[in-house]
């Protein structure tokens, strides 16, 4: 028993040894060495007044944008920033370059800097977008404008190479905005009507390729056409988001049967809205990968119909 009890304090005295060798005078909650900083929550807002879109099928409408943005503390009262940079990030989110949209920050350009009172608002236009980045500006080129936050003299960069940005940790907060986003756009509110060239339909006994479908304008956003291959053909609509170009379509009756199967009944479509469905005037095109069910079954998958205005 005596050998027993010499064997537990022994190892008790080692592991005291291991612990007190580890530790320094700065060791607890916060260590002395680390340094924090009380880094205020910034918001930055698009103000509506402003243009928010860079329509650039038109030269004339896009020397005209004026882009507005507001700058300011979320939490009213806050410790203010030291200053603040205005910087301004560069993606493009071409449907078939980038269709998820993925935004990176290996571009980023200084737009103002120090900015020691907030709130404040900029006024942007395309022409020193364009300055800013040595390009010209091209269809779905988007630009997010936000703050790399100063506190003494310790910088946090909104849009950083690695890491995680300033603003990135309070999405969903009421009226908080972590940048200010203007999209570059081809727009034409009066582009689909008319006849339109079908490109390529993968849905089967669809649309076949060269074949004209009459497009109806029901307003500046919505349109809509007949599809093919079906008993008693009806109206369906389309919606366009006019902050993306974006198309959707809520599920919709397209007749009362397939022609190819009179056994399927009440076929219906629907399209999803993202970046694969889209409107482009300055292409000339509209995409549609659409979904297609009927009383019976649903069709897997998504079809992508192609259309082309001559």
């Amino acid at each position: 028993m005596k050998i027993k009890k010499l064997n537990i304090l022994f190892v008790i005295s080692v592991g005291a040894i291991i612990v007190y060798s580890g530790c320094k005078k700065d060791d607890g909650a916060l260590p002395k060495r680390v340094t924090v900083s009380d880094v205020p929550t910034i918001t930055t807002n698009i103000d509506p007044t402003g243009s928010t879109i860079i329509n650039i099928l038109n030269a004339t409408t896009s020397a005209t944008f004026s882009g507005k943005f507001k700058v300011d503390n979320y939490f009213p009262g806050a410790t203010p920033p030291s200053k603040v940079d205005i910087v301004v990030r560069k993606n493009n989110f071409h449907p078939y370059t980038n269709p998820n949209g993925v935004a990176t920050n290996g571009n980023v350009k200084l737009y103002k800097a120090s900015i020691t009172l907030l709130p404040t608002t900029f006024t942007i236009t395309a022409a020193e977008i364009s300055s800013l980045f040595g390009a010209p500006i091209q269809p779905y080129d988007n630009y997010d404008f936000a703050p790399d936050i100063y506190v003494d003299d310790r910088k946090f960069e909104a849009f950083p190479v690695t890491g995680i940005g300033t603003g990135t940790g309070h999405a969903g907060q009421p009226l908080w905005s972590e940048f200010a986003r203007f999209n570059a756009l081809c727009q034409d509110p009066n582009f689909h009507q008319g006849s339109f060239e079908v490109v390529s339909d993968a849905f089967p006994n669809g649309f076949t390729a060269g074949q004209t479908v009459t497009i109806t304008r029901v307003s500046a956003t919505q349109f809509s056409f007949q599809f093919p291959g079906v008993t008693s053909p009806t109206n369906v609509n389309f919606t366009v988001n006019a902050n993306t170009n974006v198309l959707s379509a809520t599920k919709q009756k397209i007749g009362n049967a397939f022609t190819f199967d009179p056994t399927q009944t009440n076929p219906n479509i629907t399209v999803t809205a993202g970046a694969t469905n889209f409107i482009d005037p300055c292409a000339k095109t509209i995409d549609l990968n659409i979904t297609y069910q009927t009383d019976q079954k649903l069709f897997p998958g998504t079809y992508l119909l192609k259309l082309r205005k001559p």
